[in-house]
């Protein structure tokens, strides 16, 4: 594998050149400081822009012309990561080399057409696109409670991230939605590509240099900021206990547990802290599986995660409502046990070996290579193997010393009626 990293006109060309795989995936990023009062915009933008442009203006031509390219993709999302927002457009096509010289020019031209030429007249998006997509965001919002997990994960995180971008989820309010129409999110649209955003463009396959004329010939026109912004979030937070009890009729209960974690630096945020949650909560043999699930016997599921770029660990279980208080205490316990060195040492090396064949797993995984090099565009990213020797080398007194940098911060439960 190998990465260069060239600028032209303000726009960043990540090339990362391998021939692992049969296709090529190239992924714009729009990266922006967080706005709440984006998400609307963004929502309904993503699909007015993939269901329709102005050369392809009909879904079932847009489903045809992909098929005629060897079955092309290209999807857009937005997503928050930390203080930031990212609008996102990724094409996957076929090597060329398995079809015609061609093809690489028309997949390339189909990129541009989706992103740069939407379906839209006298400064609006097509009515009839836009409403179809509106109404089914509505209906999305409408049947949220249908989901309890999804439900419960957004209502924990207004609460544990109050007052931070980590607090809003991508999913907008009826009341905002309704406040866009076709013409105000066109001149959304515009702005994006007018120095509003900072666009980077990765691109991953069996690809040299060329590939970049090839592909500003396309996108010089767009005009890309270069501003100085990190995902990082630094917000200071009271140190209160905030408890909530949500109920919906639905059988199983969703609990959320918020820890924050305090003053950690580099190293025990991005090596010790993976260890210490392989161990508490992610791998099979896991103090919290063994404890509250295997042999007590009070929930469906539980697990843990890390929050790396709004430090904070978090707890998650399916459980039943009679059993909240006494799942509670036991995930208490488990990580109150995170500082018994008997413990940690009896599943240390079985978390590093299991971390370890995740890591393995980054050279077949398309995504997590091109996030890693758009992510060390922010904030500083370690290469793969630089990662793996640093997790390896982090001892158990770190994750010892790591238990007393988290407090709990969070407790929300959405309890099933039924």
């Amino acid at each position: 594998m190998e990465y260069k990293r060239i600028t032209k006109d303000n726009i960043v060309y990540h090339l990362i050149n391998t021939n692992r795989f049969k296709e090529i995936s190239i992924v714009m990023f729009l990266t922006k400081e967080f706005d709440k009062n984006d998400i609307p915009f963004f929502s309904l933008l993503i699909n007015n822009l993939t269901y329709s442009s102005k050369k392809y203006n009909t879904k079932d031509l847009i489903a045809s012309t992909s098929e005629d390219l060897y079955g092309l993709s290209l999807t857009s999302s937005f997503n928050f990561t930390g203080k930031c927002e990212t609008l996102s457009f990724t094409l996957d096509f076929l090597n060329p080399k398995y079809t015609s010289v061609e093809y690489m020019d028309m997949s390339l031209d189909y990129f541009k057409e989706i992103v740069l030429n939407p379906n839209v007249k006298d400064g609006k998006f097509n009515k009839k696109y836009f409403d179809i997509i509106k109404n089914d965001i509505i209906s999305s919002i409408n049947s949220l409670q249908d989901n309890p997990s999804k439900y419960a994960s957004i209502n924990y995180a207004k609460i544990m991230y109050n007052n931070t971008p980590t607090a809003y989820t991508t999913i907008p309010n009826i009341e905002d939605l309704d406040k866009v129409n076709e013409k105000n999110l066109y001149s959304f649209y515009k702005e994006l590509f007018n120095n509003k955003c900072n666009i980077d463009i990765c691109v991953l396959g069996e690809i040299d240099e060329s590939i970049i004329d090839k592909l500003h010939s396309r996108f010089k026109n767009i005009k890309s900021i270069r501003k100085d912004i990190k995902f990082s979030i630094d917000y200071k937070y009271d140190n209160k206990l905030h408890e909530k009890i949500d109920s919906l009729k639905f059988n199983q209960s969703k609990l959320y547990m918020g820890y924050r974690i305090k003053d950690a630096n580099y190293h025990e945020l991005m090596h010790v802290s993976r260890v210490y949650n392989t161990i508490l909560g992610t791998m099979n043999d896991s103090i919290l599986f063994n404890i509250v699930r295997e042999e007590n016997s009070l929930c469906y599921t539980i697990g843990s995660y890390i929050n790396r770029f709004n430090p904070s660990l978090t707890i998650y279980a399916g459980i039943n409502k009679d059993n909240y208080e006494k799942t509670i205490e036991l995930i208490k316990k488990c990580v109150n046990d995170m500082g018994n060195k008997k413990v940690v040492e009896r599943l240390f090396e079985y978390a590093k070996k299991t971390i370890n064949t995740y890591l393995n797993n980054y050279y077949d995984d398309l995504v997590s290579q091109i996030n890693n090099y758009y992510v060390g565009e922010y904030e500083y990213q370690e290469d793969i193997e630089t990662l793996r020797e640093n997790i390896n080398s982090v001892t158990i007194d770190e994750v010892i010393n790591f238990n007393n940098k988290i407090s709990l911060s969070t407790i929300y439960m959405l309890k099933g009626d039924n």
